[in-house]
């Protein structure tokens, strides 16, 4: 099952809005509480989820071929969502907290010093949802230090938080394995470490704010001892990759799980066809093309790109839908309960305040 969620952390691009899709207000930031910097962060969130809730809503609405079924809600796509809990998701970006903000780290020397991981630190040994099974040399847990001050000062960074770099440098420096780095975690297993640095750090009572059934903001906490792990059942081949066939075309496809690289490389391209202004949204073409590593034994790269380009449409849903429901991860939609004691359906965010305790 893939890993329930958009891409929400912040760039410095922006992402244009057309009029006949509804845009969800960004919330008023105290300005004497936090930075331009984290405000325009904040503000990017909000922009690049809006982003992805309409990209979405897109191929939803696309017709369906051969009664094939459009897959259900997955960690990067928020389908499945009534107009309600869709403004719920988008509702959970409660004004950041008070920050005391550090220099900005300037220099390339002393931002490789900062992801430098602290082996000397006190640790815990984290299950990672994909048991391992795709790392070379990894075992199924993994070995994670506690935050300290040090750390915080990590979050603290005006151009971190700005860029979004903040996350990569957090998990470097506290991810103890020297075999496995940052970019190589699959989504899923960096969702779980990242859960557990919050956590250990701040408890696991974590403050989201949602649209109740009277459409009024409502601030409650949320237990992310509550949330489900999906863990991996199935066993890649020598090289990590699995095997899915094409229900319609019979083609035999090796597929492989996306990691954090491949997800920031697929944003980097979208980011770049926006700059220059291309009218189609490419996003699943390069998702597919990060997936798939061959098909019938050729694994070709002129082959691949062709071979997707005319891949049939009930076969590309077939796989998106096999795909997701055995991926490992964290499942992000969650049901919480209004103060009036009814239930709403919403999606867990990753925003500036999982990692800022008001305490």
């Amino acid at each position: 099952m893939a890993d329930k969620k958009p891409n929400v952390f912040p760039t410095t691009e922006t992402t244009p809005t057309t009029p006949e899709t509804p845009v969800v207000q960004t919330p008023e930031i105290p300005t004497n509480q936090v930075s331009e910097a984290q405000m325009e962060a904040s503000r990017e969130m909000i922009r690049r989820t809006e982003q992805q809730l309409r990209e979405r809503e897109a191929a939803l609405n696309a017709p369906k071929i051969d009664a094939v079924p459009i897959e259900a809600l997955n960690y990067n796509q928020l389908a499945d969502m009534s107009q309600n809990t869709t403004k719920a998701a988008m509702a959970n970006h409660p004004a950041m907290q008070t920050a005391v903000i550090p220099e900005p780290v300037s220099s390339n020397t002393e931002l490789d010093n900062l992801v430098t991981p602290k082996w000397d630190a006190a640790y815990d040994m984290i299950p990672l949802p994909s048991k391992g099974k795709t790392y070379k040399g990894v075992k199924s847990s993994v070995k994670v230090s506690y935050m300290t001050g040090s750390d915080e000062n990590i979050l603290t960074s005006a151009n971190l938080l700005e860029s979004g770099g903040f996350l990569k440098v957090l998990i470097s420096r506290n991810l103890l394995e020297p075999n496995l780095k940052y970019e190589d975690l699959l989504v899923g297993d960096r969702n779980a470490i990242m859960i557990w640095l919050r956590g250990s750090s701040f408890g696991n009572m974590y403050p989201i704010t949602i649209i109740n059934d009277n459409g009024v903001a409502e601030e409650i906490e949320y237990d992310l001892n509550d949330l489900k792990y999906i863990y991996m059942d199935k066993d890649p081949d020598e090289n990590g990759l699995f095997d899915f066939t094409c229900p319609q075309s019979g083609d035999v496809i090796k597929y492989r799980y996306l990691t954090v690289r491949d997800e920031d490389e697929i944003e980097a391209q979208i980011n770049k066809d926006e700059e220059n202004k291309l009218q189609v949204n490419h996003r699943s073409a390069y998702t597919l093309q990060r997936q798939i590593a061959s098909v019938n034994g050729n694994s070709d790269a002129a082959y691949l790109t062709k071979y997707i380009e005319d891949m049939r449409l009930g076969d590309i849903r077939a796989f998106r839908r096999f795909y997701d429901d055995n991926e490992s991860g964290v499942n992000l939609s969650i049901e919480v309960e209004t103060a009036g004691g009814k239930s709403v359906k919403t999606f867990l965010p990753f925003n500036f305040n999982f990692f800022w305790s008001k305490s």
